[in-house]
């Protein structure tokens, strides 16, 4: 067992040298366990694991960083976490997992002490499941093989879309969508974990069922992990089209195809930031790490008159008391006095909170 590991918090190695778990003990109550921590080491650096029991009603927290200071500066990094539910299968639904917006390529996972404990302890016991990709300096270029993705990529794609050949479906929304798990798993951490980690047996024969999510977002991912881009969105109405954008942002968050996730981030950064969508863009932004979004809702919002039309509104209001460290940012901003915000009577204002 590593320096600073103990029996209620330990890592659990896999048969994949960038994936482990960390194994800890459910804490007897919410103010029993100090923080909890473990270590391992991939691809010859270090890297921490830390789990921070709840003080407050934002619950839970799992966090993984590198440590070595040669890595943050020279070494292309990505990490990811996700619970895994009874079952041992990546319950990427539960729980809410962001990148640290920081060189050190870190991860956070938020999740309540109700929903591990209904859904993911076994004999006292929950498991996070880690990846982690670390590309050092020395790595040779992938370059060497570009010319021929194109046809591999064309075939690829031909097979998705025929649906030939598929090896796992998935039921999402009332739909069964049929692809192939060796492409998912070079795609996403999230789906080789699911598709080939120590439970995938029990997902060999039937359809997975994705909770949360609408048929045509999946669909999208889809798409863009066959084909290398979106869907054309021309055809689509502009507010349609920045909602989708929306929610793929936080399906490719959810399971870790980072490319798709900055490629929806940039769309929403150019085309998405309006009067009425300033406030749920914002929340996306913090609850993803998003730090490019932010910092273009915070723009938007520098301009006095957005700022006066927005700030008065239930959800600018509410959204401001669920995230402390965003009213601290916006007063500092705009020079608001530091004084409590009244929250509006419930239901006067739609929720903005993308689920």
């Amino acid at each position: 067992m590593a320096a600073g590991e103990s029996s209620a918090c330990h890592i659990v190695p896999t048969r994949d040298s960038n994936i482990f778990r960390l194994r800890v003990r459910l804490p007897s109550s919410e103010d029993a366990t100090p923080e909890l921590k473990s270590s391992t080491v991939v691809a010859g650096c270090t890297f921490h694991t830390f789990y921070w029991p709840a003080r407050t009603s934002s619950g839970d927290r799992f966090g993984i960083h590198p440590s070595d200071p040669v890595l943050k500066a020279d070494t292309k990094v990505s990490t990811h976490m996700v619970l895994l539910d009874k079952t041992g299968t990546p319950a990427p639904s539960i729980g809410i997992g962001k990148s640290v917006a920081n060189p050190a390529g870190g991860f956070v996972l938020c999740a309540t002490r109700e929903e591990v404990k209904a859904n993911c302890v076994v004999d006292n016991y929950f498991v996070v499941l880690c990846s982690v990709n670390a590309i050092p300096p020395w790595a040779p270029p992938s370059s060497s093989t570009e010319n021929e993705l194109p046809d591999l990529g064309h075939n690829l794609a031909m097979l998705w879309g025929k649906q030939e050949l598929t090896d796992v479906s998935f039921d999402v929304g009332g739909e069964s969508l049929g692809a192939h798990r060796v492409v998912l798993a070079v795609a996403s951490a999230v789906f080789r974990a699911e598709l080939y980690g120590p439970m995938a047996e029990s997902n060999m024969a039937s359809s997975i069922t994705i909770q949360d999510m609408e048929a045509s977002t999946f669909r999208s991912m889809l798409h863009y992990i066959y084909h290398g881009s979106l869907p054309d969105a021309g055809k689509i109405a502009v507010p349609s089209a920045v909602a989708e954008y929306q929610h793929l942002l936080v399906a490719a968050d959810r399971y870790a195809v980072e490319r798709l996730k900055k490629i929806c981030e940039d769309k929403l950064y150019a085309d998405g930031i309006t009067v009425d969508s300033v406030v749920s863009m914002l929340e996306l932004a913090e609850q993803h790490a998003c730090s490019k979004l932010k910092a273009r809702c915070f723009s938007f919002l520098a301009d006095g008159d957005n700022f006066k039309v927005v700030a008065t509104s239930g959800e600018y209001l509410r959204l401001m008391q669920s995230f402390p460290n965003l009213l601290a940012e916006a007063r500092d901003m705009f020079k608001i006095p530091h004084e409590k915000p009244t929250i509006m009577d419930p239901g006067s204002h739609k929720k903005t909170r993308l689920c």
